[in-house]
């Protein structure tokens, strides 16, 4: 009897030793991936610079007068589930800590002349998880008649093709500008 009692409570205090590390592990990776998601930490390699500087003066950016500041992960991630969400952050932080480390050069010009000229690693969950109300009252009869068609899965287009400057601006232009590749 005595043994009995004696597995019972090693099994209760496993138990709430597990739970107990479960919260912690929990609260850590919470912690974790709010650190990882803002501004200041993914614009803390140099090589995001240029991205954040065309952001800030962006219609997503701070500086933009009356319309909501999208973080990069707002429209760099997935939105349509925590799952996907976390597995892409992962994929992309191990992708982008390698590519910091070893100094590797993206050719980016190159890249969206291969994938087309307003190409942006971006998803159109992350334009829906903001943008609700694509039939607003005071857009365009044009936008309203392409919106109706997009909703409808009538279209091919997503919302940067049309929209292809609202994240940074016209990217391919300001690395030309800037003498980049």
């Amino acid at each position: 009897m005595e043994k009995a009692k004696s597995c019972k409570l090693a099994v209760i205090v496993a138990l709430a030793i597990g739970f107990v590390t479960a919260l912690i592990v929990a609260y850590i990776s919470a912690e974790q991936i709010h650190a990882t998601s803002t501004v200041e930490f993914c614009n803390s390699c140099h090589e995001m610079n240029i991205f954040h500087q065309a952001w800030a003066e962006g219609p997503h950016g701070p500086n933009a007068k009356g319309i909501i500041v999208a973080r990069c992960v707002d429209c760099h991630l997935p939105h349509d589930s925590l799952s996907n969400y976390l597995i892409v952050k992962t994929k992309a932080g191990i992708h982008d800590i390698i590519a910091h480390k070893t100094g590797k050069k993206t050719e980016w010009l190159k890249l969206w002349k291969n994938r087309g000229p307003y190409y942006h690693e971006a998803y159109e969950s992350g334009c829906r998880e903001c943008h609700k109300d694509l039939i607003a009252p005071d857009i365009p009869v044009k936008a309203i008649t392409a919106h109706k068609t997009y909703l409808a899965g009538q279209s091919e287009r997503d919302c940067l093709d049309c929209h292809y400057k609202v994240g940074h601006g016209d990217l391919v232009q300001i690395f030309r500008d800037a003498g980049l590749q």
